[in-house]
């Protein structure tokens, strides 16, 4: 089965015109832009809020959008025939992904404008962000196959995702030394680090952990959402 940039423009295009049609997915992508004018007049000397919009952008666009997208598919009974038809699974994700991630930078874009973040360094932060990225939309699809409907999308993804997100926003103001422990593994946790050590123009050196993690992490998650890819695909 060969790869076809044919068919990966197709998905694409598909996916891209669904997504502009559907006013759920529009107004659960403007939701970090709102948070953004909210943060606006905060402490810009706080790495977490300085964080906060990105990783909400990406958080809620990625995973929240493509969630629903895929149990969408799911739910008017065409991504059963999508998994059957000639294109590869790689196709199928990629085109899937590609038009949430065009959306994501498009919030990410809002969100920067909003709250004037430091810039920092563009390479290092390009990065982190991809790494993320690929995370959030792994976690997404593989939410949107696991989940029958639209709304039971949202019921398995939401309290897993606050605590992914929220995590590293709460753990300060808890005495739980566990959640603590928890948050230091989180994928999010190690952007907010990274991202830090980025607008503070840190070298490679002081970002290797941060972006060797969000590299596994994006790893696994991605080998996660194919696994569940190929057995929904087989499931009779």
């Amino acid at each position: 089965m060969n790869f076809s940039l044919r068919r990966l423009q197709a998905f694409l295009t598909k996916e891209w015109k669904d997504a502009l049609k559907n006013p759920q997915i529009l107004l659960t992508a403007a939701m970090p832009i709102v948070f953004s004018f909210l943060l606006n007049r905060k402490d810009a000397s706080d790495p977490t809020v300085l964080a906060f919009p990105l990783l909400l952008a990406v958080s809620i666009t990625g995973a929240f959008v493509q969630a629903n997208m895929v149990a969408e598919e799911k739910e008017k009974n065409t991504l059963r025939m999508l998994m059957l038809s000639p294109a590869s699974p790689a196709e199928v994700l990629i085109g899937k992904s590609l038009a949430t991630s065009l959306l994501a930078v498009i919030v990410m874009a809002g969100s920067l404008l909003v709250t004037e973040i430091p810039r920092g360094n563009p390479y290092w932060l390009a990065l982190l962000v991809l790494l993320l990225l690929v995370t959030f939309l792994a976690f997404g699809t593989t939410i949107g196959l696991l989940s029958r409907t639209v709304t039971e999308s949202s019921i398995v993804g939401l309290p897993l995702l606050l605590v992914v997100i929220m995590g590293p926003m709460l753990a300060p103001s808890l005495e739980a030394g566990w959640f603590s422990a928890v948050v230091e593994w989180l994928p999010t946790q190690h952007f907010i680090l990274g991202l830090t050590k980025s607008l503070e123009a840190g070298s490679a050196a002081d970002l290797g952990v941060h972006l060797i993690a969000l590299a596994v992490w994006s790893a696994a998650a991605s080998l996660l959402c194919l696994g569940v890819y190929s057995r929904k695909r087989f499931d009779k």
